[in-house]
Parts: C-alpha cells; sequence; structure tokens
C-alpha cells in the first residue's frame, strides 16, 4: 500500500491554514497575529531539522546516540514545563523538580512498553525508542506545567485559608488536599475525555500515521490502545509527582508555609 505524496507546492499551500487563524486573530482584535506566524516559522524548521536529523540517527544508530537525544528530550521537556509558570520558584528552584516529575512519568510508561509489550531489537532502535518516549513527555510536560501552576496559584489566592488550617493543627498535606486534588482531577480530564471519544469524535494522530503509511489498521489500533493507556498513567503519576514537589517547595521542613520572596 502506497501512500499520498505532499509535494513542495501542496505542502505550502498548508500556509492557508495559519493565514485563517490570523484573520480570525484580527477580526476579534487577539493581537496574536505575529505569535502565529513566529509559531508556524518555528515548527516548520524544527520539522524540517528533525526529519533530517532521524534519517542521520536510523542510518547510524548507536546506543550512545539514542541515549543521548532522549536525554535531550527530558531536558527540553522538563525546561519547558517549568518556564510556563506564572507563579512558583524560579527557574533554577523548579527545574530539578520538574525534571524528576516528568522523568519519573515517563518512565513509569515506558519501561513496561519497551520490555514487555514492544520490545526493539536491538533494545536501542531508534524508530521506536524516539518517537514513543517523545509522546510520553510530551503528556508529561504539560501535566506537570498545569499542576505546578495551579497548585501554586492556588498557594498565593488561599493563603490565608491555608494558614488558618496549619494554625488548627492541620498537616501541610491536609491543608493542601482539596487544591492538590482538584489539580490533578484537571491534569487527567484531557487524557480521561481522549479515552472515551477515541475513535468516535476522531482518529489519533499516530494510528492515522500508521494507516497512511500502509499499516495495517488491526495493527494501528493495537498501538493506539497501547498509546492511550501508558498516556493515563503518565498523567497520573507525572501529576501526583508534580504536586508532592510543589508541596515539598511551598513548606518549610517545620510544615510552615514560606513567603512569596522564598519561593522565588
Amino acid at each position: 500500500m502506497s501512500y499520498v505524496e505532499v509535494s513542495l507546492p501542496r505542502l505550502a499551500i498548508a500556509l492557508l491554514f495559519i493565514a485563517i487563524a490570523c484573520g480570525v486573530s484580527w477580526r476579534l482584535r487577539l493581537g496574536l497575529g505575529s505569535a502565529l506566524v513566529v509559531g508556524a516559522i518555528r515548527a516548520a524548521v524544527q520539522l524540517i531539522a528533525i526529519g533530517y536529523f532521524l534519517v542521520f540517527l536510523f542510518a547510524h544508530e548507536r546506543a550512545w546516540l539514542v541515549l543521548t537525544v532522549l536525554i535531550a528530550m527530558l531536558l527540553v521537556a522538563a525546561l519547558t514545563s517549568a518556564r510556563r509558570l506564572e507563579h512558583g520558584p524560579g527557574l533554577r528552584v523548579l527545574l530539578p523538580y520538574a525534571l524528576a516529575a516528568v522523568g519519573g512519568g515517563a518512565a513509569i510508561a515506558l519501561l513496561p512498553l519497551f520490555t514487555l509489550i514492544v520490545v526493539p531489537h536491538p533494545w536501542f532502535e531508534a524508530r521506536y525508542l524516539v518517537p514513543l518516549s517523545g509522546m510520553m513527555m510530551s503528556s508529561a510536560m504539560n501535566v506537570v506545567a498545569q499542576v505546578f501552576e495551579r497548585v501554586f496559584a492556588m498557594a498565593r489566592s488561599e493563603r490565608a485559608v491555608i494558614e488558618q488550617l496549619l494554625a488548627l493543627g492541620a498537616s501541610s498535606v491536609q491543608a493542601t488536599q482539596s487544591h492538590t486534588r482538584a489539580a490533578v482531577r484537571a491534569a487527567l480530564i484531557p487524557t480521561i475525555n481522549g479515552l472515551v471519544t477515541v475513535g468516535l469524535v476522531a482518529l489519533p494522530g499516530m494510528m492515522t500515521g500508521q494507516i497512511l503509511s500502509g499499516t495495517a489498521p488491526g495493527q494501528a489500533v493495537r498501538y493506539q490502545v497501547v498509546i492511550m493507556y501508558q498516556l493515563v498513567a503518565v498523567a497520573a503519576v507525572s501529576g501526583a509527582l508534580a504536586t508532592r514537589f510543589a508541596r515539598r517547595m511551598l513548606f518549610t521542613p517545620r510544615e510552615q508555609l514560606r513567603r512569596d520572596p522564598e519561593l522565588r
């Protein structure tokens, strides 16, 4: 089975989609026109660059090179999740925790996958490790950023309530439990929505790509089921780790709520 080739002139036509978004931004006075254009250019440049790099990686597959790529992806994901925050500690304080939360969530999903379900030969086969790891790290990155932002914003807006609970004898876990629970629930909602609507509202990207490239639909479906289940584990574990680390940054060892200057 062959696929329909997208030539460069046809690819250029896709710029119409960006033009439509810019038109909407202009009509509604959103002020997002320049951001959309810059984002479109960056996306194209980055994807073209990674395309050439993957060709090189697949042709010169070495364990150290594949592991270096995975570590770089993890660092970028952690850095991105830490930089998105408007509230909370600075990047220097937050980055190690973001790295642990993203890495922990991704590892929970990827280790069973590559040892029990999709076992590559050799174990460092890049065409499996790189794209599948990238999907998990991307999901963990978004969850961690969302949980951190919610928890730190809550600590700022509900500071008086938290301190009252602490004064009444509540622990740091008890004083923030309802807020951290809400943060993790919110982070899990998109993943749960994806589970209950997959195949009914849209065909997922990986499954669509495999079908377009000629993979049998049955196999594409099996891969997508595994991916969807992985995303659930990633969201749950990364969210739980992020709340734990956020609480550690919010409170002193004596379970006193830190002041804003100390958070930063």
